[in-house]
């Protein structure tokens, strides 16, 4: 094998790598998002993105599934518990948001501990 192939066979293992990670993101598995080398190779800044398009991908699925719910007049206790994770999940998408935006004159945003330790 010489070089070119060697060049060529690696940028297609990162694509791959990419595209997986793309596929996870619109899933909407944000906690999943570490196990991606490509995604542990972002800086700062792109895993805060990728975790923020991540959750407003999941927070986009539990709102339609939340209406889905209240359509069919489905126990109360099953639409509150799913409420309750729609809201710590639009907290966390906002600090998230703040992250990206915060500088060191204003009070740096409190994450999550389990949302920390995936920005890193």
């Amino acid at each position: 094998m010489d070089e070119k192939e060697t060049k060529e066979k690696s940028q297609s293992k990162e694509a791959k790598a990419e595209a997986d990670l793309d596929k996870e993101i619109a899933a909407g598995e944000w906690m999943r998002l570490v196990r991606y080398k490509v995604y542990r190779q972002r800086s700062r800044q792109g895993r805060i993105l990728a975790v923020y398009q991540a959750l407003s991908n999941r927070l986009d699925q539990l709102v339609k599934a939340f209406y889905e719910l209240a359509r069919q007049q489905q126990t109360l206790a099953a639409a509150e518990k799913l409420m309750k994770e729609i809201n710590y999940l639009r907290k966390v998408r906002d600090n998230l948001l703040m992250c990206l935006t915060w500088n060191e004159a204003d009070v740096a945003p409190q994450l999550p501990e389990e949302v920390e330790e995936i920005i890193g």
